[in-house]
C-alpha cells in the first residue's frame, strides 16, 4: 500500500517539478533581455482557441493575466492580443483583450489582431503593430513565449536587441497548466527536430 502510494505521488509530482523547470528555463532563455527602464515596449498576448461555447479558456485567462502585469512594469506599454475565431464568433483576441480591459488595462492601451490562426501568424501580424515601440515582448506561458521569440527574429533579424522578457514567469503558478503546455512544446520541438523537418509552423502551431 505504501508503495502504490509513493507511485502515485511520484507519478504526479515529478511532472510537475520537470514542466516548472523546463518553463522557468524558458522564461530565461534568448532571444531577448531584460526590459530596460524608461523605454516603451509593445507586448504580444499570443492568442490560444476559446471554450467550445465561446467562453474564455483558462489558458487564455493565464496568458491575458501575464500581459496585464507585464503591462504594469512596462513604461509606455501597449498590448496587443492576437489570434482569429478558431470556431466562428468572437475571435480569441477579442475574448483576451474583455478580460484585460474587466482587469483595469484602458482600452487606449489595447490593441487586437484577430486574423491570426498560429503562434507564427501572431507574431507576423502582430510585429508591423509594434515598430513604433522601443522594446517587444511576448505574452504567454514561457516556453510558448519564447518559441514566439524565436519566431520573431526568424521573421525580422533587426529585431535583435529589442525583443524583451515580458513577466511570464512565476513558481508555480498554474502548475496544472504548465505541465500541458510543457508537453505541447516539447511535442512541436520534437516535429521539428526529429521526425517531420519540413513543418510549416505557418500553418499547424
Amino acid at each position: 500500500m505504501i508503495a502504490i502510494v509513493v507511485i502515485a505521488a511520484l507519478a504526479l509530482v515529478v511532472p510537475v517539478a520537470v514542466a516548472e523547470f523546463l518553463h522557468w528555463r524558458a522564461s530565461k532563455s534568448g532571444p531577448a533581455k531584460a526590459a530596460a527602464p524608461g523605454r516603451s515596449c509593445g507586448i504580444v498576448v499570443l492568442g490560444f482557441p476559446s471554450r467550445r461555447d465561446g467562453r474564455l479558456h483558462p489558458i487564455q485567462r493565464w496568458r491575458a493575466e501575464i500581459g496585464v502585469r507585464s503591462l504594469a512594469s512596462a513604461d509606455r506599454g501597449f498590448l496587443v492580443f492576437s489570434g482569429g475565431s478558431s470556431r466562428g464568433g468572437v475571435s480569441e483576441a477579442e475574448i483576451m483583450a474583455a478580460y484585460a480591459a474587466g482587469l483595469g488595462v484602458s482600452a487606449g492601451r489595447i490593441g487586437v489582431e484577430s486574423r491570426s490562426r498560429s503562434t507564427w501568424e501572431n507574431v507576423s501580424f502582430t510585429l508591423p503593430m509594434l515598430d513604433r515601440y522601443d522594446s517587444i515582448a511576448m505574452a504567454s506561458d514561457p516556453m510558448h513565449a519564447a518559441r514566439a521569440r524565436r519566431y520573431a527574429l526568424k521573421q525580422r533579424p533587426d529585431l535583435r536587441g529589442r525583443l524583451v522578457f515580458a513577466d511570464n514567469y512565476r513558481l508555480m503558478e498554474r502548475w496544472w497548466l504548465k505541465v500541458p503546455t510543457a508537453a505541447y512544446e516539447l511535442y512541436v520541438a520534437a516535429r521539428y527536430r526529429l521526425g517531420t523537418p519540413n513543418v510549416d509552423p505557418r500553418k499547424r502551431f
